[in-house]
C-alpha cells in the first residue's frame, strides 16, 4: 500500500492539518495545568521526542532512497547519529530550558526552533517528498516534525515564556552562535574526509526547495542561511507574536511574566 506525499498535494495538506490539530490538542490538554506542570510536561515531551528521533535515524538506515544517495558507510551512520543537526539540538535546548526553567532557551525554541520544524514540513529535503508516507522512515519524519512544532509553539501559547522584543532579538543571536559552532563542526568533519557532514545545511541545501532558493540569493556556504534567514525571521516573529497574543486572550490574561 502506498500513500504518496509531495509538497502541495492532498496528502501533504492532510499532514499540515494534522500538525495544526496536534498543536491544538496539546494546548487544550495542558492549558489548565499550572506552570510547573506545564514545564514538566514539556520536559517529558522533549525526552520522548529525543528517543523517537533516534528511532527515526535507525529507520533511515533501512530506507532505500537514503541508502542509495548517501550510502551505508560508517561516515554516514556516524553523521546521522551525532546530535548536531537543528532538530536534535533544538530538542536538547528544549530539554535543558525546561529543566532549568530558562526563559531564553525556551524562547529560542518558540521563535527559532519552531521555524525550523515548519520549514522541514513545508519544504522537506528531496528524499521526503514524492515518496510513500507509509514508509516507516518517511512517516516518522513527518510525525516527529509535527510533534516538535506543536511542542515549540505551545511553549509560548501555554505561557511558559512571554515573547517580546528582547526575546525576539536574543533568539536569532543565539542561533548565530550555535550555527557558527555547527559550521565549524562541519568544516572539521569535512577536513578529515567526512564529506557528508552538513549539519544545519551550512554547506549545501541538499534538495530543500526553500534552502535552494536561499542559495540562489546568497551562493556562499553558511551565509546563504543567515542573510535570508533574518528576513524570514522578521515576518515569522511577527506572526508568532500575534498568535501568542491570541493565546493570551484565550487564557484570559493568565500568562506567566518575567520581571
Amino acid at each position: 500500500m502506498t500513500l504518496n506525499i509531495s509538497v502541495g498535494n492532498t496528502v501533504w495538506w492532510m499532514v499540515i492539518a494534522l500538525g495544526c490539530a496536534v498543536t491544538a490538542f496539546m494546548y487544550l490538554l495542558l492549558r489548565k495545568k499550572n506552570n510547573e506542570q506545564k514545564r514538566k510536561a514539556m520536559l517529558f515531551i522533549g525526552c520522548a521526542i529525543m528517543v523517537l528521533f533516534y528511532v527515526q535515524r535507525i529507520l533511515m538506515f533501512r530506507f532505500d532512497a537514503f541508502v542509495s544517495i548517501y550510502g551505508s558507510g560508517w561516515e554516514h551512520i556516524l553523521t546521522e547519529l551525532l546530535p548536531f543537526n537543528l532538530c536534535y539540538l533544538s530538542v536538547i535546548v528544549m530539554i535543558i530550558g525546561a529543566h532549568l526553567n530558562n526563559k531564553y532557551l525556551l524562547g529560542f525554541c518558540f521563535y527559532i526552533s519552531s521555524m525550523g520544524a515548519v520549514l522541514a514540513l513545508v519544504a522537506p529535503v528531496g528524499i521526503f517528498t514524492d515518496t510513500n508516507l507509509l514508509q516507516p522512515a518517511v512517516g516518522m519524519f513527518y510525525f516527529l516534525h509535527i510533534l516538535v512544532a506543536a511542542a515549540y509553539w505551545n511553549i509560548g501559547f501555554l505561557g511558559l515564556v512571554k515573547p517580546g522584543k528582547v526575546m525576539a532579538i536574543t533568539s536569532p543571536l543565539l542561533l548565530n552562535v550555535i550555527s557558527f559552532l555547527v559550521h565549524i563542526v562541519n568544516w572539521l568533519g569535512r577536513s578529515v574526509g567526512i564529506d557528508c557532514m552538513n549539519y544545519f545545511y551550512t554547506f549545501d541545501p541538499e534538495g530543500s526547495s526553500m534552502l535552494e532558493l536561499f542559495w540562489e540569493w546568497v551562493p556562499v556556504p553558511y551565509f546563504y542561511l543567515i542573510v535570508p534567514g533574518y528576513v524570514i525571521f522578521a515576518g515569522w516573529s511577527v506572526l508568532l507574536t500575534l498568535l501568542y497574543r491570541c493565546g493570551v486572550l484565550l487564557r484570559k490574561g493568565k500568562v506567566r511574566t518575567f520581571e
